[in-house]
């Protein structure tokens, strides 16, 4: 199989993506003082999605279609400054900046619907139309509904543009055989995936840190310290483990595992901070960082055995 690095470009779009998880994390915190409650629980994976969903299309497209062309870096730096306002409309609230929220979110998915026509009209790939056609749907029927969400009143728009990033989230799985025909640099996939995984574990870092304070050291800091150490080295056993020449077409599976194993992660960190912030965690917050822990190991061998068997 053939290789793609990874670009520069690339790497510094994710760091956007760090600093919304971030932004994400001290939002949660304020909606609820228990993490694993529904409510709580349900914002924080909607945010998520949005988020997660933006960045895959962006690195599918990348992945397929970038060839280093002035027009592509041009429309990474302006969907990086219209994430970077999205983050800014991240509120406990979300019926108070709901509109900017869904309208910017609109103009993220738009960014991307034009790019894959002006890609493809003027890159020279191998991609079939097909392909374009699905990606394209489900972006233009998610903006459709992001748009009429804005004019209903609440808690309606809410569950209607949440209805449309599960349908941009899935779309593209629900026409299986035209990704499968349109092949992915699976190599560049897993690096981008995995560098965004590192990156979370750097938060989770920064996390630990400012909660230590020097006048009152305790066990408690190792301890931490070594839990997220211990998961950054079973993800790099992962990583490791993975084929990376795998005859994986689409990417789908190592695609909504990594979901699963970012949202575990960051959930866990998150209650790691508020151990280390307020001295305590309820019982449904145990049980939560429990039932995490074991997904996110389930996960990580879940994708080992995939790639191994060349699904």
């Amino acid at each position: 199989m053939k290789k793609k690095e990874v670009s520069m470009t690339e790497l510094f779009f994710d760091l956007i993506f760090v600093y919304v998880l971030a932004t994400i994390n001290q939002t949660v915190e304020g909606i609820s003082h228990n993490i694993m409650s529904l409510e709580e629980l349900g914002k924080s994976f909607m945010l998520f999605l949005v988020f997660f969903s933006i960045w895959i299309y962006r690195t599918l497209l990348v992945n397929r279609f970038f060839n280093q062309k002035w027009y592509q870096y041009v429309f990474v730096f302006i969907d990086m400054y219209l994430i970077i306002i999205l983050s800014k409309a991240i509120n406990s609230d979300f019926q108070q900046t709901f509109s900017p929220f869904v309208l910017t979110t609109a103009l993220v998915y738009l960014s991307v619907f034009i790019q894959y026509f002006i890609n493809y009209k003027f890159t020279d790939t191998e991609v079939d139309f097909k392909l374009v056609k699905v990606y394209t749907s489900g972006l233009l029927l998610t903006i459709i509904l992001s748009v009429i969400s804005i004019m209903l009143p609440a808690p309606i728009n809410f569950w209607l543009f949440f209805i449309g990033i599960l349908i941009v989230a899935v779309f593209p799985l629900l026409f299986y055989m035209v990704s499968y025909h349109n092949p992915i640099f699976f190599n560049h996939l897993t690096e981008r995936l995995s560098l965004l995984i590192i990156l979370l574990f750097g938060e989770g870092l920064v996390l630990l840190i400012q909660n230590i304070e020097l006048a009152h050291l305790n066990s408690l800091y190792t301890l931490c310290f070594a839990f997220i150490s211990l998961l950054f080295i079973i993800y790099v056993y992962h990583y490791k483990a993975t084929d990376k020449n795998t005859t994986n077409k689409t990417g789908f599976t190592t695609i909504y595992i990594h979901l699963l194993l970012l949202f575990s992660l960051d959930m866990m960190f998150l209650m790691i901070n508020k151990l280390l912030s307020h001295g305590q965690l309820n019982i449904f917050e145990i049980y939560g960082f429990i039932l995490f822990l074991l997904l996110f190991i389930i996960s990580t061998l879940t994708n080992i055995r995939f790639h191994r068997s060349h699904v």
